[in-house]
C-alpha cells in the first residue's frame, strides 16, 4: 500500500476481520437442525500469519524455506503446502492469497463427513498413506485446511464474492458438498444459494444463504461431533481473543502474541515479556504502553513512531480512490481511517460494465436505462454461439421474453458496436457456465477434467455419430481395415531382420543403420531369406555320404538354450511401474466458480489416519 509495509499489513488485517465478521453473520443467524439444535456457530481469528517478500529472498537461510514463494503453484498444490503443516490447535486453518489461479477457481478446501471420513472441521494432525512413483510412502498432513484468493483473470475480487467464497469453503469443511438437487439450486430472481457449484454475484436473496439441502449435510457433521464420533473443537465463546492481532471489544491495541509476532512498540503483546513486566508491573496484554495515545494495530492512522494521531495537516492517505469511492485521509482525531466518500450513484465502474450503488460497485449497467440485467441462456435459444452468451443482456422489469444482449441496441443507447461484454470469470448461462479469457461462456463442470473426457469418448451423441459415421462410409472403414493389415504385416516383417534369434540356421541380424543406408538390400532380404548355414542365398545343402563304414555325417543341428538365452530367477516376473500423483486421488471436484470447482484428490489413512474425505474446490469466475 503506497509502498508503506506497516499499512499494508493494517490492510490485510482489516481485511481478514471484515471476512470473519461477514461468516460469522450467515453462520450465527443459521439453524442447523438435525437430531440436535446447533446455534449461534461463531468464528474467531486466533494466530495470524503474514508472508511478505523478505521470506522469498535468495539471502534468507534461516529457517525451514517458505514453500509460497514458488510461482507456479497450481491450487491443489497450493492446498496441500498448506494442509502439511500441524493445524491441530484451531478448528480450522486457512491462506488468503492474491494468486490468479487457473479456471477461475476462487477457494479450496477438504470436505468433512459425518461417516467418520478425514478432512474438514475439527480434524487432527495425522498421518496418512500416499503412492509417490509407485512406492508408498507416509506423510502427515492437516485436512482441517482451506484455501481463498482474491484476484480472477487478472482483476480483484469484490469483497461480496469473496466473503461469500470464504463462506461456501467454510461450508464445505463442515461437511456440505455443492447443491445438487434442483429444489436446491433454483436460480431465477432470487438466484442460487452458498453451495451452489459455480459462482453467484452475491446480489440476490439466496446468495448469502444455505439451502435445506446444506444444512442438512451441515447439521450430520455437527451431530457427529456431538456424539463424539470425530474430534470436538467447538467451545463457549470467551469474547476477544488477544493476540489475534484484531482488536476487538474490550482490547485497547493487539499486536500479535509474543514478541516475536509483535512489531508495535506501542502495545502489549499477549504474552508480556519478563524484561516488560520489570519495566511495568502491571503491564497486561492488548493494552498499551504508557504515555502512549494509540497504536498501530488500531488502524492505519496512529504513528508507530510516535504512538501518536496522525495530524490531519501531513494529508497522510490512508485509503486509496476506487471506482466508486474517492480516496480518504487521516484526520488526526483517530487512529481509524474515515469511511471514504461515495462517488455519485450510477457512476460507471468495472470498465463501464456496472454502476456505483452506495460506494460500491454491485449494479447493474442496465440500471441506467431502467432494465434489468438477464442472461443470454443456451436452452431458451438452441446453438447459439457460446461468445454470444458472454454479451451482457438486459430486459423489462421480470419478463425474461424481453432479454436482449447490448449488441442489439447498442446503437440507441450509444454504446459501441457490439455492445458490452461480460468480463474474463464473469458467470453466463444463468450461472451454469463462465466467460473465458476469450470470452466463450464455458459450462461449469463440478467433476473435473477426467469426466469431461470420459464424457468425450463415451456419451451417447458421439457413440450416435460414429456408429452413423461407420454405416454411411462403410466401404471407408473396410479399406482402412485391409490397409491396417497390409501395414503390420510389412511391419511385422521389417522388425524381424533386425530382430537377432537364437536359432543358428537363421542369419545374424541386420543393424537399422544398415537398412537406412540401403534399403533394397533389406527388402531383397525379405523376398529371399537365406537359409540356416549355407554360403549363399540359394545354397544347396552337403550331400551326405552313401553307405559304407568308413563314412562320415557332419554333427547334426541342435536347439538348445544356447545363444541369446537369458536367465530369469524362478518366479521372476518384469514389472512396469509407473509414477502417480500424492495420495489416492479421487475425481476432482469443481467448486464454486463460474467454472467448475474441482475436487481433489483423497488421501487413504493409515494407521490413526482412516479414511479421507476429497476436497472440493470453488472457482468463481464472477466479476
Amino acid at each position: 500500500l503506497h509502498h508503506d509495509a506497516e499499512k499494508t499489513r493494517e490492510e490485510i488485517l482489516s481485511l481478514i476481520a471484515h471476512h470473519v465478521t461477514a461468516v460469522n453473520y450467515i453462520y450465527r443467524d443459521t439453524r442447523f437442525d438435525g437430531r440436535i439444535k446447533h446455534r449461534n456457530i461463531k468464528f474467531e481469528v486466533q494466530r495470524i500469519k503474514i508472508d511478505d517478500d523478505t521470506a522469498c529472498t535468495p539471502q534468507q537461510t534461516y529457517g525451514e524455506p517458505n514453500p509460497f514463494c514458488m510461482e507456479n503453484i497450481d491450487v491443489s498444490n497450493f492446498l496441500n503446502l498448506h494442509s502439511l503443516g500441524n493445524h491441530e490447535d484451531f478448528c480450522l486453518a486457512y491462506v488468503f492469497t492474491y494468486r490468479d489461479f487457473t479456471g477461475g477457481t476462487l477457494g479450496l478446501a477438504w470436505v468433512a463427513s459425518a461417516s467418520g471420513a478425514s478432512g474438514g472441521i475439527c480434524e487432527r494432525y495425522k498421518t496418512y498413506t500416499e503412492t509417490v512413483g509407485g512406492m508408498y510412502q507416509s506423510t502427515k498432513r492437516s485436512l482441517n485446511t482451506g484455501i481463498i484468493t482474491f484476484v480472477n483473470y487478472n482483476s480483484r475480487v469484490p469483497p461480496k464474492v469473496s466473503q461469500l467464497t470464504l463462506a461456501h469453503e467454510i461450508g464445505h469443511n463442515f461437511g456440505s458438498p455443492h447443491d445438487f438437487p434442483p429444489e436446491c439450486r433454483p436460480g431465477g430472481l432470487h438466484g442460487n444459494y452458498i453451495m451452489f457449484a459455480s459462482a453467484t454475484s452475491g446480489d440476490r436473496p439466496n446468495n448469502s444463504k444455505f439451502s435445506k439441502c446444506s444444512i442438512g449435510n451441515i447439521s450430520n457433521v455437527l451431530d457427529a461431533i456431538e456424539d463424539n464420533k470425530k474430534r470436538n473443537c467447538f467451545t463457549a465463546s470467551a469474547g476477544a481473543f488477544c493476540g489475534n492481532k484484531i482488536v476487538e471489544a474490550g482490547e485497547e491495541c493487539d499486536c500479535g502474541y509474543d514478541d516475536d509476532e509483535c512489531v508495535d512498540r506501542c502495545c502489549y503483546p499477549r504474552q508480556v515479556s519478563e524484561l516488560d513486566k520489570i519495566k511495568n508491573e502491571t503491564a497486561k496484554g492488548c493494552t498499551r504502553k504508557s504515555g502512549t495515545q494509540c497504536s498501530p494495530s488500531q488502524g492505519p492512522c496512529c504513528s508507530s513512531e510516535s504512538c501518536q494521531f496522525v495530524p490531519f495537516s501531513k494529508n497522510v492517505q490512508c485509503k486509496a480512490e476506487s471506482d466508486c469511492s474517492y480516496n480518504s485521509t487521516c484526520n488526526g482525531r483517530s487512529s481509524e481511517c474515515p469511511p471514504p466518500l461515495p462517488r455519485a450513484n450510477k457512476t460507471r465502474c468495472n470498465e463501464g460494465t456496472q454502476l456505483c450503488i452506495n460506494g460500491e460497485c454491485t449494479g447493474s449497467i442496465c440500471l441506467e436505462w431502467n432494465l434489468t440485467e438477464c442472461f443470454l441462456t443456451s436452452n431458451v435459444i438452441p446453438n447459439i454461439d457460446k461468445r454470444k452468451l458472454c454479451e451482457l443482456a438486459c430486459q423489462n422489469g421480470t419478463d425474461p421474453s424481453t432479454c436482449r444482449s447490448t449488441s442489439e441496441f447498442a446503437h440507441v443507447v450509444g454504446l459501441p458496436e457490439g455492445g458490452i461484454s461480460l468480463r474474463p470469470g464473469s458467470p453466463c448461462d444463468n450461472f451454469q457456465g463462465y466467460c473465458d479469457v476469450f470470452l466463450k461462456c464455458r459450462a461449469v463442470d463440478a467433476e473435473g477434467p477426467l469426466a469431461r473426457l470420459k464424457n468425450l469418448l463415451f456419451n451417447k451423441d458421439t457413440l450416435r455419430t460414429v456408429a452413423q459415421w461407420i454405416t454411411e462410409f462403410w466401404w471407408a472403414v473396410l479399406l482402412m481395415g485391409i490397409a491396417f493389415i497390409i501395414f503390420m504385416g510389412l511391419f511385422i516383417k521389417c522388425c524381424a531382420v533386425h530382430t537377432p534369434s537364437s536359432n543358428p540356421k537363421k542369419p545374424p541380424a541386420r543393424r537399422i543403420s544398415d537398412t537406412l543406408r540401403r534399403p533394397m538390400n533389406t527388402l531383397r532380404r525379405m523376398r529371399h531369406p537365406h537359409g540356416g548355414g549355407g554360403a549363399g542365398p540359394r545354397s544347396i545343402p552337403p550331400r551326405q555320404s552313401q553307405g559304407g563304414h568308413g563314412a562320415t555325417r557332419g554333427p547334426s543341428h541342435g536347439y538348445g538354450e544356447g545363444r541369446g538365452a537369458q536367465y530369469y530367477p524362478k518366479g521372476y516376473r518384469s514389472v512396469p511401474t509407473a509414477s502417480a500423483p500424492p495420495g489416492n486421488s479421487a475425481a476432482p471436484n469443481y467448486g464454486r466458480s463460474n467454472h467448475p470447482e474441482l475436487y481433489a484428490g483423497a488421501y487413504s489413512g493409515s494407521g490413526g489416519g482412516g479414511r479421507s474425505s476429497a476436497y472440493e474446490m470453488r472457482h468463481h469466475n464472477k466479476v
